[in-house]
């Protein structure tokens, strides 16, 4: 794992990961978390776009829409270079898909992406083992309409579970966001589609699996104000120890400020 911070850029956090099916082959991954609370610090990456990609940027107007794109394209650029090989990172273009979600042109490589307040988070990825990449923030006043999106089934689960109302609808959400980022679909389909059948918890790895996807689960780690969740194919094994470690380095740091 590194962490690589140079004066106004945001902080940024990356490591590699390896899934294994059945001791058969070994699919490799790259993941970066980067952070700035300084908008500046994320204006600055703009020299990392593409040129589709800064076109694109100048037709958004507000500085939360601006620093979110910057976020998820500076993490995705860093882990889809580390994934590739492709130093430049100007020359790295992600673009939005018909259902908006990431496609890198012109390499063996694809890309997930997160964004969440000052934060974001990506894993790049060879199309022979899809991931998806959520991170969510713990917030008490979406706790009605979160659960407004919660099947009967489902919150008779979250009853089980060792969490508050809260963080466990908070989870449930991170988990279907980062399935509809696997399926490249966003919330496209019925919510329902995406319901949850069982949650298995052995801190501080939860693990979730779904009524109409068994080919999926997904990985999450809760946070005091935050949750990451990454869904990935069901026969695949990997050590979750390197993605938890980057996230102790760098969501701490908002734990810090939105407590």
């Amino acid at each position: 794992m590194a962490l690589m911070y140079i004066e106004s850029l945001p902080m940024l956090w990356t490591t590699h990961l390896v899934f294994k099916e059945e001791e058969e082959r070994n699919f490799l991954s790259t993941c970066c978390l980067c952070y700035s609370n300084s908008y500046d610090d994320y204006l600055q990456t703009k020299v990392f776009l593409h040129p589709k990609e800064i076109a694109y940027l100048d037709k958004l107007t507000f500085k939360n829409r601006i620093k979110s794109y910057l976020a998820g394209r500076y993490a995705g650029k860093n882990a889809v270079s580390l994934l590739s090989g492709e130093e430049k990172l100007s020359s790295i273009e992600i673009e939005p898909g018909i259902f908006h979600q990431p496609i890198v042109h012109g390499l063996e490589t694809q890309v997930t992406i997160s964004h969440c307040d000052d934060l974001g988070m990506a894993l790049a990825y060879g199309d022979v083992c899809p991931l998806g990449v959520d991170i969510e923030r713990i917030q008490t006043d979406k706790e009605v309409v979160l659960a407004g999106q919660m099947t009967d089934e489902e919150h008779m689960v979250m009853k089980s579970l060792p969490f508050s109302s809260v963080h466990s609808l908070t989870l449930f959400w991170s988990v279907k966001e980062s399935l509809s980022k696997v399926l490249k679909t966003g919330f496209t389909s019925p919510i329902d589609i995406f319901s949850i059948r069982t949650v298995e918890v052995a801190h501080p790895v939860i693990t979730s699996y779904f009524n109409y996807f068994p080919q999926f689960c997904t990985t999450s780690f809760i946070f005091s104000s935050y949750v990451c969740s990454i869904t990935h194919p069901k026969g695949v094994h990997w050590s979750k120890d390197s993605i938890y470690q980057l996230l102790c380095q760098g969501i701490p740091i908002l734990d810090g400020i939105n407590t």
